[in-house]
């Protein structure tokens, strides 16, 4: 079996890539503020920013404030990302060289990445220091929608894939509305299906809870696996709708883990049908979540 499809890491806890894909909510929020950054806990993961979200002349005040809060011991449940700059820049240089030398997060995120090439690079940096940090590349330019399935295949450090909605809408000269970005969102949960990894979706930007439900609910529906948000407050709701059903999906899922469980070596089957790979994958997805210590 490929390792990207691997429940469990060397040491017997769960990989990343599993961790991931049950994280329902992150924020994403500057390293240049790192006041903000304990808002995150009422989520599932932290993404702290070193690119757009930072001003040139904060980038290296953002830096130390971001490594500082990767020093510290990571929590159960609660995964920590890096958003560095573009590796194609001084300054993503800079922040490779940074985590080269302390390391850190559980992942880094690549934005505006555009090929495969380019994540291998970064893979390399990170081979070069023996890191266990893994890959989530951005997907916001039109170039990289057509190309999104061989960056998920990219390199076996690639766990996620994270929609960048902002930055492709400007690129393809569209509104950022749900509806004008459904191909783009649509192209990045398929490529991150190819390979069983987490499908992040775009922060909604303009604010109001009715607009934050719909497109929450929306992107769950198309099968995207959790959403980021820049605000702490929205991440209760956010929670609440990529929480799996109690009274169906997790019972279904269970089921189908029970099944799997009693075939042993031989092909699962639920109730007359056989259980496919990909249902396996859903199910351990919605049992990671149903099982986690509640946070709200």
């Amino acid at each position: 079996m490929n390792d990207r499809y691997t429940m469990l890491d060397s040491s017997g806890s769960a990989s990343l890539r599993t961790r991931l894909r049950a994280c329902r909510s992150f924020l994403l929020t500057p390293g240049s503020h790192p006041e903000r950054f304990p808002g995150a806990r009422m989520g599932d993961g932290i993404i702290v920013d070193l690119e757009s979200s930072v001003a040139p002349a904060d980038k290296d005040r953002a830096r130390e404030a971001a490594l500082a809060f990767f020093r510290q011991p990571p929590e159960a449940d609660f995964v920590r990302i890096l958003r560095i700059n573009s590796p194609r820049s001084v300054e993503g240089l800079r922040d490779l060289l940074a985590l080269h030398e302390v390391g850190g997060p559980d992942a880094l995120i690549i934005p505006k990445c555009q090929s495969a090439d380019e994540i291998g690079l970064v893979a390399d940096v990170l081979d070069s220091a023996c890191s266990t940090i893994e890959i989530i590349p951005m997907v916001e330019l039109a170039r990289a929608v057509f190309v999104a399935h061989h960056i998920a295949n990219a390199h076996e450090r690639v766990c996620g894939l994270f929609l960048g909605g902002g930055d492709l809408a400007a690129d393809l000269g569209a509104e950022g509305s749900w509806e004008n970005l459904l191909f783009g969102r649509s192209c990045v949960v398929a490529a991150a299906a190819t390979t069983g990894i987490a499908a992040i979706d775009v922060p909604y930007f303009k604010g109001d809870e009715a607009g934050l439900k719909f497109e929450a609910s929306a992107s769950r529906k198309l099968g995207m696996t959790g959403k980021a948000s820049l605000h702490a407050e929205e991440l209760e709701t956010i929670n609440a709708i990529f929480t799996p059903s109690p009274v169906d999906a997790v019972p279904h899922a269970r089921a189908v883990m029970n099944a799997r469980a009693a075939a042993g070596t031989g092909t699962p089957v639920l109730n007359g049908h056989v259980i496919e790979p990909a249902m396996i994958r859903e199910a351990e997805r919605v049992l990671a979540i149903a099982d986690r210590p509640r946070k709200n």
